[in-house]
């Protein structure tokens, strides 16, 4: 049987030692990243896509009522048919 000296263990428990040492020093000097947002982008987040396109649908309305009042709006009977056929079809 061979048994070995202490001092032989010694070395393997130091080894394990500036290893944990060395690990504490390096988890001490990682940054941690951060994140700021903007107030704007803040407020973007708060708006929903209905409210963006509900504003864009209210311009195009205000634009269609006044063509009608100075009657210059003109409907195109054949693409209005087209969409009626469409959404029979259920396209």
């Amino acid at each position: 049987m061979n048994i070995k000296s202490i001092n032989h263990n010694t070395s393997y428990i130091k080894s394990y030692g500036d290893i944990k040492r060395i690990n504490e020093n390096n988890d001490t000097k990682i940054k941690k990243d951060s994140i700021e947002i903007s107030s704007i982008a803040k407020s973007l987040s708060n708006m929903q896509g209905n409210d963006i396109k509900t504003m864009c649908d209210e311009k195009k309305v205000e634009d269609i009522k006044v063509s009608i009042r100075e009657g210059t709006y003109n409907v195109d009977s054949k693409l209005i048919a087209k969409k009626i056929l469409l959404s029979m079809k259920g396209r």
